[in-house]
């Protein structure tokens, strides 16, 4: 926000410099509009309510994530855990496979 007055500000006094207009006349021109910005601004009250709101959601955004990105942990961890007892389960019936192929074999000369 204080930025943006700086700009007016500086508008303002570029504008008195290069203004074709008299001193006088300038001046309640000036005010005028000074006194415009100043009704459209929101009051101090109410950007420290919004910000506030703000900064609540962006609390509760990030607490939500959170609680996503650890369910999404969770998940992989079981998937995981899941591959691997797939992984042992097939190693172990490959490997009774290949020992009754053996077995036949041996038995069968």
């Amino acid at each position: 926000m204080g930025r943006f007055l700086n700009g007016v500000l500086i508008g303002v006094g570029i504008g008195l410099l290069i203004a074709p207009m008299r001193g006088e006349e300038m001046q309640r021109l000036v005010r005028e509009r000074y006194q415009e910005l100043l009704g459209n601004l929101p009051e101090r009250e109410q950007l420290m309510k919004v910000g506030q709101q703000f900064a609540t959601n962006l609390t509760q955004t990030a607490s939500n994530l959170k609680d996503v990105a650890q369910q999404a942990a969770t998940r992989v961890q079981e998937t995981g855990n899941s591959l691997s007892d797939i992984a042992q389960q097939s190693a172990q019936k490959t490997k009774k496979t290949g020992q009754n192929a053996i077995n036949t074999t041996r038995t069968g000369r």
